[in-house]
């Protein structure tokens, strides 16, 4: 049975906003349905001009009108199944654009992925966009854990846990008449899960990374078809540290702060989270963030599968509560903050010795270039310097080769990367060697396999 792969986003270059939509006999998958968001800026402004209609995705090219119903503000109907590989819009905000209710499709995410992406939308503000994912949300959605087999019509699919920088992120290998294909999602080898999976070794059947389960099922399968590969560090910059390497360059750092410790990183990063805890205790430090900062941690608490998760007001103290107690007490405090927002602290006014960590990506585009660079202006102005601690959560190039030596696809298919052809080049030999070969997919094409 053939095997067709439509890539309408995430690809000729573009980070994030993958849609890739998968066809075997009666099944039509989408695997993610993400919004990229240098597109997204071109048309739009956070929070002056935010799209209100559905329809606008398709408007402004977010979504391929290839994949839209004739007539209508969403998704054709005969997509049958999407698949959200984890919780970073840039993989599922062009839900929007699906059709709620039995005539739309069903939605599979992990139940961890589920619970932020319902906090979000809890506290959005109300606009028709908003009220069609809420509906979905309520509807269509199903959700999932490692393990669970989703069975349809010519396809079951496994989803199975990766290491990312968000809870609940998957691969999915996904079984056809024809053979496997893998998708890989956003994923890396170098963070606290790789690392407890390493620990562990192959003593239980949960603690495997997704190649060695694609492996398990390759030979009933025919092998693996296509791998369908993040590459989002290649042709970058690499930075090689561990999440154990954050740690211990965390603690050097806030041991030798005098003043207040400011921290810009992901709401989302639950490993970040946690290593910014142990280190905050150890230095005696309270953590503290604002409101904005704390729903996710909020909708995680009833997730029994997050082991020490920092808990709102005891581990993590809202802003809003103890704002005089941090004016005063500077050195006694940690404040976290995301996306390179600067209200709180102008509001605290740091003291000299005082230092900015930023503990997330370098912004790699124009509008978060704009927004990095007045922040660094109120830094300067309060003589704040600023270091870099940070652990990707991609994959290092040399682990994206030895995931191909693993699996030896037949077709190799970049996504999720600047540089693509790069991305080609640099496993182009692995490749080669297990028998298979890189296709650098365009945008709408559709490759038979």
């Amino acid at each position: 049975m053939t095997i067709k792969l439509t890539f309408f986003g995430g690809v000729e270059g573009e980070v994030g906003g993958n849609q890739v939509l998968l066809e075997v006999g009666e099944d039509k998958v989408l695997l993610d349905m993400g919004c990229n968001f240098a597109r997204w800026r071109r048309y739009f402004v956070f929070p002056t001009l935010m799209p209100r209609e559905p329809g606008e995705y398709f408007r402004v090219g977010i979504v391929h009108e290839d994949l839209r119903e004739p007539g209508s503000d969403h998704v054709r109907s005969d997509v049958t199944a999407c698949l959200i590989s984890h919780a970073h819009t840039d993989h599922y905000d062009a839900i929007c654009t699906l059709k709620p209710g039995e005539e739309g499709p069903a939605i599979y995410m992990g139940e961890t992925a589920y619970a932020l992406v319902r906090a979000r939308y809890g506290r959005a503000r109300k606009s028709p966009l908003v009220e069609r994912v809420r509906a979905l949300l309520d509807q269509n959605v199903r959700t999932f854990r490692t393990r669970h087999r989703i069975e349809l019509s010519d396809l079951a699919i496994v989803p199975w846990h990766v290491d990312h920088s968000v809870p609940g992120a998957y691969a999915f290998i996904i079984d056809t008449p024809g053979g496997l294909v893998v998708y890989t999602g956003d994923f890396r080898l170098h963070g606290s899960y790789s690392e407890e999976l390493r620990a562990a070794g192959q003593g239980e059947t949960t603690k495997k990374q997704f190649w060695e389960v694609a492996l398990d099922l390759a030979a009933e399968a025919g092998g693996v078809k296509a791998l369908i590969c993040e590459g989002t560090n290649v042709g970058e910059t690499a930075n090689p540290l561990t999440e154990k390497d954050v740690k211990d360059l965390l603690l050097r750092c806030m041991t030798a702060c005098e003043g207040l410790i400011i921290v810009n990183t992901s709401s989302y990063d639950v490993d970040r989270l946690r290593t910014l805890k142990e280190v905050a205790s150890e230095v005696g430090r309270e953590l503290v963030a604002p409101e904005g900062f704390l729903y996710a941690l909020k909708a995680l608490e009833s997730d029994a599968g997050l082991k020490d998760l920092p808990r709102v007001g005891k581990d993590v103290l809202a802003f809003s509560e103890v704002k005089e107690d941090v004016k005063a007490r500077q050195a006694d405090y940690v404040l976290l903050t995301a996306f390179f927002r600067e209200r709180e602290i102008i509001e605290v006014e740091p003291v000299p010795g005082s230092c900015f960590i930023l503990s997330s990506s370098e912004p790699f585009e124009e509008e978060s270039e704009i927004e990095f660079e007045r922040l660094k202006n109120w830094l300067e102005m309060f003589g704040v310097p600023i270091y870099h601690i940070h652990a990707s959560g991609h994959a290092h190039p040399h682990h994206l080769r030895q995931v191909v030596q693993e699996l030896r696809p037949e077709v190799v298919l970049p996504i999720h990367t600047a540089r693509p052809r790069s991305f080609a080049k640099f496993i182009s030999d692995v490749a080669e060697e297990g028998g298979g070969e890189v296709i650098v997919p365009r945008r709408g094409q559709a490759i038979m396999i």
